[in-house]
């Protein structure tokens, strides 16, 4: 509930800002104004909508899925339309003050000229759609794979595995996008795949094709998973009950050895689930109860931050996802600050800490200057 009063109100002030800095000045007829307004409120106010809806039977798969799809690619445009409008805005009044700081006739700088800011807005809005189309580019194509080595003479032979992280799979994902990431994945040959939460995004009773199209990973000692925010969203009972039906172990406060070697991987659940669920509390001394401190270990955590909490002595690696590395441009700011890893490879207190960006997308289907990714850690042996 907070999340959406808070959303409500952003929206209402980021629709009011760009409304009136394309219409307010402008000379367009009444009804274009009229047009671009309502498009303008529609991308700011309708994804949230059509998420309230999504439980509404009266809505087929197909409307849904359209709504759905819609409404977000107009909240990203728009998010993306009104940032440039902020950029723009804030330069040119920069240079209308200089310009008239040096005595320079500043007419035809004057970001209240009609003319001048009707050509403005009509070049914004231009190169707003051009980058919403290579965010939706970047946001759809298949995840680059980024390479990860370590070298440590706690390893009992060398392995390779995948991080998989923030999915974000639900009812409208295509399934052909989801087999062609499995295909990928599988092609490596690790001996284990991670997936670190927010892989289910959705109620998992509604995406069978979805999840029969995940079911098809494989790695040679399997595949585990560790919970997100976004399985707590869809309903941890039924979310583990599919990980589980899957084959894929969920790491709860608990660990396991990677077949037959002395790679130790344990999973907790993600800081906000903790936070508000007693059962699914972090608790780091139960994760490691089968580990032995020999053992090269390896703590999948959904929340990178976590990793401040921990000593040299608990992790060798910790892996996770949640940040989306931002996703789109400018978030990458706000969500370092929230976050304060965003994307990559830390030393937090002697301990090594991967942040993915993550293999989809939440909201828009849309990521600018954030590309998503599939990491394989090569682990050697020293």
């Amino acid at each position: 509930m907070f999340f959406i009063i808070a959303f409500l109100i952003i929206s209402v002030a980021c629709s009011a800002i760009t409304i009136k800095t394309l219409i307010g000045y402008s000379d367009m007829k009444l009804s274009r104004k009229i047009a671009l307004s309502g498009l303008i409120l529609v991308g700011w106010f309708s994804s949230i909508f059509v998420r309230l809806l999504k439980n509404n039977e009266a809505l087929d798969g197909t409307v849904y899925n359209f709504l759905y799809i819609a409404s977000n690619s107009l909240l990203g445009f728009v998010f993306i339309l009104f940032c440039f409008l902020l950029i723009r805005d804030i330069f040119w009044y920069l240079i209308y003050g200089s310009a008239r700081l040096l005595g320079r006739d500043a007419w035809s700088l004057n970001p209240k000229n009609i003319s001048v800011l009707g050509h403005a807005n009509m070049v914004v809005m231009v190169i707003s759609f051009l980058v919403g189309g290579y965010a939706v580019y970047e946001g759809l194509k298949i995840p680059e794979i980024k390479e990860l080595t370590l070298v440590s003479s706690k390893l009992s032979r060398d392995m390779k595995i995948v991080h998989l992280s923030d999915l974000h799979l639900n009812r409208t994902t295509a399934v052909g996008r989801i087999e062609k990431i499995v295909s990928t994945v599988n092609n490596i040959g690790a001996d284990a795949v991670l997936m670190t939460g927010d892989i289910i995004d959705d109620d998992a009773t509604k995406m069978e094709e979805q999840l029969a199209a995940l079911q098809k990973l494989s790695a040679l000692y399997g595949v585990y998973v560790s919970l997100g925010n976004h399985e707590y969203y869809s309903g941890l009972g039924s979310v583990s009950y599919r990980y589980r039906k899957m084959g894929f172990p969920l790491l709860v406060n608990r660990g396991t050895h990677i077949g037959d070697s002395n790679v130790f991987i344990a999973g907790v659940p993600d800081a906000f689930t903790a936070s508000i669920h007693p059962t699914f509390n972090i608790n780091f001394p139960q994760a490691l109860q089968k580990s032995q401190e020999t053992d090269f270990r390896i703590l999948m955590s959904h929340t990178p931050d976590i990793a401040q909490n921990l000593r040299r002595s608990d992790f060798d690696l910790v892996l996770s996802g949640h940040t989306h590395g931002g996703q789109i441009f400018p978030f990458h700011y706000f969500v370092k600050k929230a976050n304060k890893f965003l994307s990559g490879d830390y030393n937090v207190n002697g301990v090594k800490l991967h942040v993915s960006n993550g293999a989809g997308t939440w909201g828009p289907q849309m990521r600018l200057f954030a590309p998503s990714d599939i990491t394989v850690i090569n682990l050697l042996k020293k």
